[in-house]
């Protein structure tokens, strides 16, 4: 306390500290009674104060840096005796860097993890339990290369703390399910997007064709069938192998048709003969047991059945009674004339059902061949129907049905007005003035002049 006083002008030391003495201290001076009168008690110096000088005219009271009365010690307990008289360890003065001035930081706090765990901060006047070795100490602390003293060795990768070790491990595998789960939903979009282009694309190429080769009359039911015209000579300059055109009001199918004899090339190969990747279109053809003039008894016609609706996918539409009624009629135009068909029925059957027949033995097998398809319809044809015996020339339009089974729609169409040579409608004969009548009249003529030259 030596160094906390002062003298004043009387050479006395005065205590900046008036407290209760502790023990083991001097005790302080008695006050000394004044002069004549009554003794008055002294004051309570208040802690840290100096005490105030001696009243004027002989009044008791503490002379100027006299110290307060000592007040009674404090009894202790045992316990608090050995630890007031246990002496207590010495700061060590922090280490200084070699070369500088600078002091070495005191270790880290401990991590989370270990005052989760309950540990204490480290008593030095008791061992520790788990001491730590050499090794681990060299790897706590080491040199800075700058001179600046020791600095925390850097710990291995995820050891301790909350960012790393098990929650740094277990955002691993989601980052790579996230990665993957990303990576596919692009890939995803790329093929949708490339998808719906194919199917653009191929459609388009179709309706170019269309706009150049046939124009289909707005009031189409109001027009001749002599009046449908198709440009065949530019529709051969793009294909040769073209030998019909199908159009099928209030639907998409406005498609020229192609007969090769081989079936599988325009499975793939469009009008155009690319062969396009993504969507398929391919070509609308004519089977290749078939002639090529449309003149069997039976016609087969393909085409395939797209996602986007194109070719002949409405076909699968018409399994609705609504839409098969409303989509009855059927144009289908050929370089030697049009037909008008009419759609009879829609069978649904698997590939491998033997009704892709062209030619019968008799009229009895037509008649039953085209019984069978009335009965097996998907959908009630409103109105009457020929007989099935009066039915000689019929038309079925083949399409995939999408669905796991693999099966076929095959939509059925007999003839009911025509404009080619040796044709007729079902259940009708030749017109009178036709070629027919007109060629058997030439004979007729030319074997009478032949009989009266003879004469």
């Amino acid at each position: 306390m030596a160094d906390h006083r002062r003298r004043d002008e009387d050479g006395r030391t005065g205590g900046l500290n008036n407290g209760p003495a502790r023990s083991g201290a001097h005790a302080p001076r008695p006050a000394r009674p004044a002069e004549g009168g009554p003794q008055r008690p002294a004051r309570r110096q208040a802690a840290g104060s100096h005490a105030r000088p001696a009243a004027p005219g002989g009044a008791n009271g503490l002379c100027y840096g006299d110290p307060a009365p000592a007040r009674p010690a404090r009894t202790t307990s045992p316990a608090q005796s050995d630890s007031a008289a246990r002496p207590r360890p010495a700061r060590k003065a922090p280490r200084r860097a070699a070369g500088g001035d600078a002091a070495v930081p005191r270790p880290a706090a401990a991590p989370d993890s270990a005052r989760r765990s309950g540990s204490r901060r480290p008593n030095p006047s008791r061992p520790a339990p788990h001491p730590a070795s050499a090794a681990a100490g060299a790897q706590a602390y080491r040199r800075s290369d700058d001179g600046s003293g020791y600095r925390p060795a850097a710990g291995p990768a995820g050891a301790g703390g909350k960012k790393g070790g098990k929650n740094s491990k277990g955002k691993g595998p989601w980052r790579v399910v996230f990665a993957v789960a990303l990576v596919i939903l692009v890939l995803s979009l790329g093929v949708l997007g490339f998808l719906a282009f194919s199917y653009w694309q191929g459609q388009n190429a179709y309706d170019k064709i269309a706009d150049e080769a046939f124009a289909a009359p707005e009031d189409i039911e109001g027009a001749s069938l002599e009046d449908l015209q198709v440009d065949w000579d530019a529709l051969r300059a793009i294909n040769p192998d073209v030998v019909g055109w199908i159009y099928i009001p209030g639907t998409v199918v406005n498609y020229p048709i192609v007969h090769t004899d081989n079936d599988e090339r325009y499975l793939t190969y469009d009008f155009n003969g690319q062969q396009g990747f993504g969507a398929t279109f391919g070509t609308i053809f004519l089977s290749a047991a078939n002639a090529a003039d449309f003149s069997d008894a039976n016609n087969i016609v393909y085409g395939h059945h797209l996602n986007n609706g194109s070719m002949f996918a409405c076909l699968a539409d018409f399994q609705d009674a609504a839409q098969f009624n409303a989509h009855r009629t059927v144009y289908l135009l050929t370089p030697q004339g049009n037909y008008r068909l009419t759609t009879f029925s829609l069978v649904h059957c698997a590939a491998d059902d033997p009704l892709a027949q062209t030619a019968f033995g008799s009229a009895e097998d037509m008649a039953a061949y085209v019984q069978d398809k009335m009965g097996r319809s998907v959908a009630a044809p409103e109105g009457s129907l020929p007989d099935a015996s009066a039915i000689d020339h019929i038309f079925a339009f083949v399409t995939c049905d999408n669905l796991p089974s693999d099966g076929r729609y095959v939509l059925f169409a007999y003839v009911d007005e025509t404009t080619v040579p040796g044709q007729h409608a079902a259940g009708g004969a030749q017109e009178a003035g036709g070629p027919d009548t007109e060629n058997d009249a030439a004979s007729a003529v030319s074997d009478a002049t032949e009989e009266l030259a003879a004469a």
